[in-house]
C-alpha cells in the first residue's frame, strides 16, 4: 500500500474557500475561539501572509496542509517577533481527517522549518482550547509543556470558556526532534 502523499504548501487566495469551509464545520466552531470573518477578511489575511521565511518584514506566514492532492488544512505562523525570538502558532484540519496524526506532522513539518531557518527563534507557544484534547495531544507530542489556563477568556455558543497556552523553546524542540522520525 501506498503512503499518502502529504505536503504543507504555501497558502493561497485561490485556498480561501476550503478554509472558510473548515472553520465553519462544528467541530471548529465549538472547539476554537474563531470570530466571525467573511471571506474577503480571510482572504486579506492569506493576501498579507506568506510562506516565505527569508522576507526580512513579514510576521505573518501560512501554509496549507495537503494530502494525496487535496486541502485538509492549514497552519500558521503568526506574530513573529524576531528581536524576541517567538512567534506564536496556531493549526486547523478538516474534521473528516481527524484523529489520524496528520495535524501533529504538519505542526512538526512548520517547527522543523521555523527553528531550522531562523537562527534567532528561541520559543514557539500556542493556545488550545481547555476542552480540545485533541489539540493539546498535538502540543505534548511536539515537546510543548503546558505554561498556564487564561480563565474564561473566550465566548462560545453561549459559554465562557477557558483558553490553555502551550509553550516550546528550542532546546525543548531540539531534544523531541532528534528522537523523532519526520
Amino acid at each position: 500500500m501506498t503512503p499518502p502523499d502529504f505536503r504543507l504548501v504555501p497558502a493561497l487566495p485561490e485556498h480561501v474557500d476550503v478554509w472558510m469551509a473548515m472553520r465553519e464545520e462544528p467541530v471548529s466552531r465549538a472547539l476554537m475561539p474563531l470570530e466571525p470573518a467573511s471571506r474577503e477578511s480571510l482572504l486579506k489575511r492569506l493576501q498579507e501572509s506568506t510562506s516565505d521565511l527569508s522576507d526580512p518584514k513579514a510576521t505573518s506566514f501560512r501554509w496549507m496542509v495537503e494530502l494525496d492532492g487535496r486541502i485538509i488544512g492549514t497552519v500558521a505562523a503568526r506574530e513573529l517577533s524576531r528581536f524576541q525570538g517567538r512567534v506564536e502558532i496556531g493549526y486547523m484540519l478538516s474534521s473528516a481527517y481527524h484523529r489520524r496524526g496528520i495535524g501533529t506532522r504538519a505542526v512538526a513539518r512548520v517547527l522543523e522549518r521555523l527553528f531550522g531557518e531562523w537562527p534567532f527563534l528561541h520559543r514557539v507557544w500556542l493556545t488550545t482550547a481547555a476542552d480540545n484534547l485533541a489539540s493539546q495531544g498535538v502540543a505534548r507530542k511536539l515537546g510543548f509543556s503546558l505554561e498556564g489556563v487564561m480563565r474564561e477568556h473566550y465566548f462560545i455558543d453561549g459559554k465562557r470558556k477557558d483558553q490553555q497556552v502551550w509553550g516550546l523553546l528550542r532546546s525543548e524542540w531540539e531534544q523531541v526532534s532528534s528522537r523523532r522520525v519526520m
